[in-house]
């Protein structure tokens, strides 16, 4: 993969910029906004927009009793410190036990109202609430004790160590880049430009349709459809997961 530097020295160069001899410890104004501003801009603007694949897209299981229960009958637990947000997925919460997904609450005041009116049947409902690296959901009609719910969530780390560890800011010269290495280059190229007063239309049109493609690709829309089902018909969406004893 390419090492973080790489794509700095690539970016340096585009924008006639002095290389340094360490991005790490750069100093001069030029190379200290690369990095610290206009590369962490890009990185998050990438990962805010687009469901990638692993290792910036991930899973983590909640499993019920494993949280805290609140006198509202939801059950809230702590996500994962690399925690950025939900996938934008209707199955981006799944309940594996009764098999079907889980549905978002968008505001206080639909929770408000769902948790004192109550809800019928087992669907389950959750909102996540929270800031950088101290996030938690709330699952209303919680889980079971034991049961699994699973969450597809996007993460906030966009580099990792020569070993493995995954990390959200460069630490190191041999550091890796996670995201695609030319979406990147020209997000950062094309903020670089503009901040600067210089023509930067040409690469920010290059970077949106970039991350558009990119888009098209984690999310399938590239299939031509001729009018086939999407998929086969499942007896889960067949059965409500309500039914009244009479």
């Amino acid at each position: 993969m390419t090492t973080v530097v790489a794509a700095l020295d690539r970016i340096a160069r585009q924008t006639s910029v002095a290389t340094p001899s360490s991005w790490v410890t750069a100093t001069t104004k030029d190379q200290l906004e690369i990095r610290d501003d206009f590369l962490l801009e890009a990185v998050d603007d990438i990962a805010d927009r687009l469901d990638l694949a692993s290792p910036i897209g991930q899973q983590t299981t909640l499993t019920g009793g494993a949280g805290t229960t609140n006198a509202d009958g939801s059950e809230t637990f702590t996500l994962p410190a690399d925690f950025k947000r939900t996938q934008r997925d209707e199955l981006a919460l799944y309940d594996v036990d009764q098999d079907r997904p889980c549905i978002p609450v968008t505001n206080t005041g639909q929770w408000t109202m769902l948790t004192d009116t109550g809800a019928a049947g087992a669907i389950k409902y959750y909102r996540v609430q929270g800031y950088d690296g101290n996030f938690t959901v709330d699952i209303y009609n919680a889980p079971g004790t034991g049961s699994e719910i699973k969450l597809s969530y996007i993460s906030k780390n966009w580099m990792a160590t020569s070993g493995g560890t995954a990390g959200d800011m460069l630490a190191n010269l041999d550091d890796v880049l996670l995201l695609p290495r030319r979406v990147v280059e020209v997000g950062v190229v094309w903020r670089f430009r503009e901040r600067r007063g210089l023509p930067y239309e040409d690469k920010y049109a290059e970077y949106e349709a970039l991350m558009a493609r990119l888009s098209n690709d984690s999310r399938g829309r590239r299939v031509v459809n001729f009018g086939e089902p999407d998929k086969d018909v499942r007896w889960q969406d067949l059965i409500p997961a309500f039914i009244p004893s009479s």
